[in-house]
Protein backbone atom coordinates (compact mmCIF):
# COMPACT_ATOMS: atom_id res chain seq x y z
CA UNK A 1 0.00 0.00 0.00
CA UNK A 2 1.38 3.39 -1.26
CA UNK A 3 2.23 5.84 1.63
CA UNK A 4 -0.20 8.55 2.75
CA UNK A 5 0.96 11.43 0.50
CA UNK A 6 0.99 15.43 2.72
CA UNK A 7 1.44 19.04 1.57
CA UNK A 8 2.51 20.65 4.59
CA UNK A 9 1.86 24.66 4.03
CA UNK A 10 3.39 26.92 6.71
CA UNK A 11 4.93 29.71 6.31
CA UNK A 12 7.60 29.36 8.98
CA UNK A 13 10.46 27.30 8.24
CA UNK A 14 11.34 25.97 11.23
CA UNK A 15 7.62 24.35 12.11
CA UNK A 16 7.63 23.22 8.15
CA UNK A 17 10.81 21.36 9.03
CA UNK A 18 9.63 20.09 12.77
CA UNK A 19 6.17 18.91 11.33
CA UNK A 20 7.73 17.62 8.30
CA UNK A 21 10.48 15.39 9.96
CA UNK A 22 7.86 13.79 12.37
CA UNK A 23 5.68 12.83 9.73
CA UNK A 24 8.19 11.61 7.61
CA UNK A 25 9.56 9.29 10.79
CA UNK A 26 5.61 8.19 11.08
CA UNK A 27 5.85 6.66 7.29
CA UNK A 28 4.14 9.81 5.53
CA UNK A 29 5.41 11.42 1.99
CA UNK A 30 5.68 15.02 2.66
CA UNK A 31 5.87 17.82 -0.15
CA UNK A 32 6.10 21.16 1.72
CA UNK A 33 4.70 25.04 0.06
CA UNK A 34 5.49 28.03 2.15
CA UNK A 35 2.71 29.62 1.42
CA UNK A 36 -0.75 29.67 -0.53
CA UNK A 37 0.87 31.13 -3.74
CA UNK A 38 3.37 28.20 -3.36
CA UNK A 39 0.39 25.74 -2.15
CA UNK A 40 -1.49 26.28 -5.31
CA UNK A 41 1.56 26.14 -7.52
CA UNK A 42 1.97 22.82 -6.02
CA UNK A 43 -1.38 21.49 -6.45
CA UNK A 44 -0.93 22.15 -10.18
CA UNK A 45 1.78 19.64 -9.85
CA UNK A 46 1.09 17.13 -7.52
CA UNK A 47 -1.96 15.59 -6.42
CA UNK A 48 -1.67 14.58 -2.23
CA UNK A 49 -4.06 12.79 -0.50
CA UNK A 50 -4.74 15.77 2.35
CA UNK A 51 -3.13 18.64 3.08
CA UNK A 52 -2.37 20.82 5.88
CA UNK A 53 -3.00 24.59 5.47
CA UNK A 54 -1.77 27.23 8.23
CA UNK A 55 -4.09 29.99 8.62
CA UNK A 56 -2.08 32.69 9.08
CA UNK A 57 0.45 33.17 6.28
CA UNK A 58 1.54 36.43 4.50
CA UNK A 59 -0.48 36.89 1.22
CA UNK A 60 -2.83 34.96 0.24
CA UNK A 61 -3.68 33.46 4.10
CA UNK A 62 -5.42 30.20 4.62
CA UNK A 63 -8.84 31.02 4.34
CA UNK A 64 -7.95 32.71 1.11
CA UNK A 65 -6.00 29.82 0.13
CA UNK A 66 -8.81 27.68 0.98
CA UNK A 67 -11.02 29.14 -1.08
CA UNK A 68 -9.00 28.85 -4.21
CA UNK A 69 -8.47 25.13 -3.69
CA UNK A 70 -12.06 24.45 -3.22
CA UNK A 71 -13.08 26.07 -6.63
CA UNK A 72 -10.92 23.32 -8.05
CA UNK A 73 -10.21 20.11 -6.12
CA UNK A 74 -11.90 18.24 -3.38
CA UNK A 75 -8.82 17.22 -1.84
CA UNK A 76 -9.38 17.00 2.32
CA UNK A 77 -7.66 19.92 4.23
CA UNK A 78 -6.88 20.56 7.57
CA UNK A 79 -6.62 24.19 8.87
CA UNK A 80 -3.69 24.35 11.43
CA UNK A 81 -3.41 27.28 13.75
CA UNK A 82 -2.55 29.12 16.73
CA UNK A 83 -6.52 30.83 16.82
CA UNK A 84 -8.26 28.51 18.98
CA UNK A 85 -11.47 30.92 19.13
CA UNK A 86 -14.84 29.22 18.51
CA UNK A 87 -15.66 31.38 15.42
CA UNK A 88 -12.28 30.42 13.58
CA UNK A 89 -13.10 26.85 13.35
CA UNK A 90 -17.01 27.60 12.25
CA UNK A 91 -15.54 29.52 9.74
CA UNK A 92 -13.03 26.84 9.04
CA UNK A 93 -15.83 23.90 8.17
CA UNK A 94 -17.62 26.46 6.69
CA UNK A 95 -15.81 27.56 3.99
CA UNK A 96 -14.79 23.96 3.37
CA UNK A 97 -12.29 22.36 5.63
CA UNK A 98 -12.64 18.81 6.48
CA UNK A 99 -10.80 19.27 9.94
CA UNK A 100 -9.53 21.98 12.12
CA UNK A 101 -6.18 21.39 14.61
CA UNK A 102 -5.58 24.25 17.10
CA UNK A 103 -1.45 24.91 17.51
CA UNK A 104 0.60 23.72 19.40
CA UNK A 105 -0.71 19.56 19.15
CA UNK A 106 0.44 16.49 19.69
CA UNK A 107 2.30 14.42 17.01
CA UNK A 108 -0.36 11.48 17.67
CA UNK A 109 -3.68 13.83 17.61
CA UNK A 110 -2.12 15.26 14.07
CA UNK A 111 -1.73 11.72 13.10
CA UNK A 112 -4.85 10.58 14.20
CA UNK A 113 -6.80 13.32 12.37
CA UNK A 114 -5.11 12.69 9.14
CA UNK A 115 -5.65 9.03 8.96
CA UNK A 116 -9.76 9.78 9.82
CA UNK A 117 -9.73 12.21 7.30
CA UNK A 118 -8.59 10.29 4.60
CA UNK A 119 -10.40 7.36 5.30
CA UNK A 120 -13.43 9.41 4.91
CA UNK A 121 -12.30 11.00 1.85
CA UNK A 122 -11.65 7.45 1.06
CA UNK A 123 -14.96 6.18 1.27
CA UNK A 124 -16.36 9.45 -0.26
CA UNK A 125 -14.10 8.02 -3.10
CA UNK A 126 -15.85 4.52 -3.77
CA UNK A 127 -19.20 3.56 -4.81
CA UNK A 128 -21.11 2.64 -1.56
CA UNK A 129 -22.78 -0.56 -3.55
CA UNK A 130 -19.72 -2.13 -5.23
CA UNK A 131 -16.85 -0.69 -3.83
CA UNK A 132 -15.00 0.40 -7.08
CA UNK A 133 -14.10 3.86 -7.55
CA UNK A 134 -17.19 6.83 -8.25
CA UNK A 135 -17.45 9.34 -10.58
CA UNK A 136 -15.97 11.70 -8.20
CA UNK A 137 -12.52 9.42 -8.73
CA UNK A 138 -13.22 8.83 -12.11
CA UNK A 139 -13.00 12.66 -13.18
CA UNK A 140 -10.03 12.97 -10.70
CA UNK A 141 -8.18 10.15 -12.56
CA UNK A 142 -8.77 11.32 -16.24
CA UNK A 143 -7.73 15.19 -15.30
CA UNK A 144 -4.57 13.04 -13.67
CA UNK A 145 -4.43 11.91 -17.67
CA UNK A 146 -4.65 14.73 -18.97
CA UNK A 147 -2.30 16.74 -16.52
CA UNK A 148 1.25 18.02 -16.47
CA UNK A 149 2.60 14.62 -15.07
CA UNK A 150 1.18 12.69 -18.00
CA UNK A 151 4.00 11.01 -20.01
CA UNK A 152 4.19 12.48 -23.34
CA UNK A 153 3.19 9.96 -26.32
CA UNK A 154 1.72 7.40 -24.01
CA UNK A 155 -1.20 6.52 -25.14
CA UNK A 156 -4.41 4.98 -23.38
CA UNK A 157 -8.06 3.98 -23.94
CA UNK A 158 -11.37 4.80 -22.06
CA UNK A 159 -14.22 1.97 -22.37
CA UNK A 160 -17.77 3.03 -21.22
CA UNK A 161 -20.13 0.10 -20.97
CA UNK A 162 -23.67 -0.44 -19.48
CA UNK A 163 -26.05 -2.78 -18.68
CA UNK A 164 -28.50 -3.93 -21.39
CA UNK A 165 -32.27 -3.19 -20.53
CA UNK A 166 -31.24 -2.94 -16.88
CA UNK A 167 -34.15 -0.85 -16.24
CA UNK A 168 -36.64 -4.07 -17.12
CA UNK A 169 -34.15 -6.09 -14.40
CA UNK A 170 -35.82 -3.77 -11.63
CA UNK A 171 -38.47 -3.49 -13.19
CA UNK A 172 -39.77 -7.37 -13.03
CA UNK A 173 -37.19 -8.55 -10.39
CA UNK A 174 -36.93 -5.70 -8.09
CA UNK A 175 -34.49 -3.17 -7.10
CA UNK A 176 -32.71 -5.36 -4.76
CA UNK A 177 -32.17 -8.02 -7.60
CA UNK A 178 -30.85 -5.22 -9.52
CA UNK A 179 -28.05 -4.14 -7.17
CA UNK A 180 -27.05 -7.58 -6.85
CA UNK A 181 -26.83 -7.83 -10.81
CA UNK A 182 -24.62 -3.98 -10.30
CA UNK A 183 -22.44 -6.24 -7.53
CA UNK A 184 -21.98 -9.33 -9.74
CA UNK A 185 -21.11 -7.45 -12.96
CA UNK A 186 -18.34 -5.19 -10.83
CA UNK A 187 -16.67 -7.96 -9.50
CA UNK A 188 -16.84 -9.84 -13.61
CA UNK A 189 -15.07 -6.95 -14.91
CA UNK A 190 -12.95 -6.36 -11.97
CA UNK A 191 -11.25 -9.63 -12.29
CA UNK A 192 -10.36 -9.88 -16.05
CA UNK A 193 -8.87 -6.37 -15.66
CA UNK A 194 -4.61 -6.47 -15.74
CA UNK A 195 -2.17 -4.27 -13.77
CA UNK A 196 -2.24 -0.36 -14.95
CA UNK A 197 -6.39 -0.98 -16.07
CA UNK A 198 -8.78 1.02 -13.59
CA UNK A 199 -12.44 0.51 -13.39
CA UNK A 200 -15.06 2.93 -11.56
CA UNK A 201 -18.84 3.14 -11.60
CA UNK A 202 -19.64 6.64 -13.10
CA UNK A 203 -23.19 6.11 -13.41
CA UNK A 204 -26.73 3.98 -12.34
CA UNK A 205 -25.29 1.19 -14.59
CA UNK A 206 -22.71 2.67 -16.48
CA UNK A 207 -19.07 1.69 -15.87
CA UNK A 208 -15.67 2.99 -17.30
CA UNK A 209 -12.40 1.79 -17.74
CA UNK A 210 -8.97 3.65 -18.52
CA UNK A 211 -6.61 1.66 -20.13
CA UNK A 212 -2.85 1.91 -21.03
CA UNK A 213 -2.65 1.68 -24.41
CA UNK A 214 -4.20 2.45 -28.56
CA UNK A 215 -7.73 1.51 -29.02
CA UNK A 216 -6.91 -1.79 -29.93
CA UNK A 217 -5.86 -2.65 -26.21
CA UNK A 218 -9.38 -0.83 -25.17
CA UNK A 219 -11.36 -3.12 -27.68
CA UNK A 220 -9.33 -6.28 -25.94
CA UNK A 221 -10.30 -5.37 -21.96
CA UNK A 222 -14.36 -4.00 -23.41
CA UNK A 223 -14.39 -7.88 -25.03
CA UNK A 224 -12.93 -9.39 -22.04
CA UNK A 225 -15.45 -7.96 -19.77
CA UNK A 226 -18.61 -8.32 -22.24
CA UNK A 227 -17.26 -12.45 -23.06
CA UNK A 228 -17.14 -12.75 -18.89
CA UNK A 229 -20.76 -10.99 -18.09
CA UNK A 230 -22.08 -12.56 -21.13
CA UNK A 231 -20.87 -16.57 -20.57
CA UNK A 232 -21.37 -16.16 -16.56
CA UNK A 233 -23.18 -19.11 -14.99
CA UNK A 234 -26.15 -17.96 -13.02
CA UNK A 235 -29.86 -17.71 -12.40
CA UNK A 236 -31.56 -15.35 -13.42
CA UNK A 237 -28.82 -15.19 -15.95
CA UNK A 238 -27.02 -11.87 -16.43
CA UNK A 239 -27.77 -9.21 -18.79
CA UNK A 240 -25.51 -8.82 -21.80
CA UNK A 241 -23.06 -5.35 -21.92
CA UNK A 242 -22.76 -2.99 -24.76
CA UNK A 243 -19.43 -0.97 -24.76
CA UNK A 244 -17.71 2.09 -26.72
CA UNK A 245 -13.83 2.40 -26.87
CA UNK A 246 -12.53 5.53 -27.73
CA UNK A 247 -8.34 6.24 -27.63
CA UNK A 248 -6.02 9.11 -26.81
CA UNK A 249 -4.31 10.68 -29.01
CA UNK A 250 -6.08 8.55 -31.94
CA UNK A 251 -9.76 9.83 -31.04
CA UNK A 252 -9.75 12.56 -28.82
CA UNK A 253 -6.96 15.86 -27.41
CA UNK A 254 -8.62 16.45 -24.54
CA UNK A 255 -10.60 14.73 -21.93
CA UNK A 256 -14.11 15.76 -22.95
CA UNK A 257 -13.56 14.96 -26.34
CA UNK A 258 -12.30 11.38 -24.83
CA UNK A 259 -15.44 11.24 -23.00
CA UNK A 260 -17.66 11.96 -25.60
CA UNK A 261 -16.36 10.36 -28.25
CA UNK A 262 -16.48 6.65 -26.05
CA UNK A 263 -19.56 7.87 -25.23
CA UNK A 264 -20.82 8.13 -28.88
CA UNK A 265 -19.18 4.46 -29.72
CA UNK A 266 -21.41 2.69 -26.86
CA UNK A 267 -24.80 4.86 -28.11
CA UNK A 268 -23.50 3.12 -31.10
CA UNK A 269 -23.57 -0.40 -29.61
CA UNK A 270 -26.99 0.17 -28.15
CA UNK A 271 -28.19 1.15 -31.80
CA UNK A 272 -26.69 -1.63 -33.17
CA UNK A 273 -28.64 -4.77 -31.40
CA UNK A 274 -26.74 -4.44 -28.13
CA UNK A 275 -24.00 -6.95 -26.70
CA UNK A 276 -21.48 -5.45 -28.68
CA UNK A 277 -18.00 -3.55 -28.37
CA UNK A 278 -17.56 -0.61 -30.59
CA UNK A 279 -14.92 1.88 -31.52
CA UNK A 280 -15.36 5.57 -31.94
CA UNK A 281 -15.64 6.43 -35.28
Amino acid sequence: MSPVSVLLVDDSASQRAVIASRLERSGYEVATATDGLDCLRVLSELRPDIVLLDVVMPGLDGWETLDRIRQTSGVPVIMLTARAEDLDRVRGLRAGADDYLGKPFQQEELEARIEAVTRRAELGRRDGLTGLPNRRTFDEHLDSMFGPDRVPGQPFALVLFDIDHFKSVNDTQGHPAGDRVLQDVATLALRQLRTGEQIFRVGGEEFAIVIPGDRNAGVIVAERVRTAVAEEVRDPKLPTLSAGVAAFPEDASTRDQLFKQADLALYAAKQGGRNVVMLAA
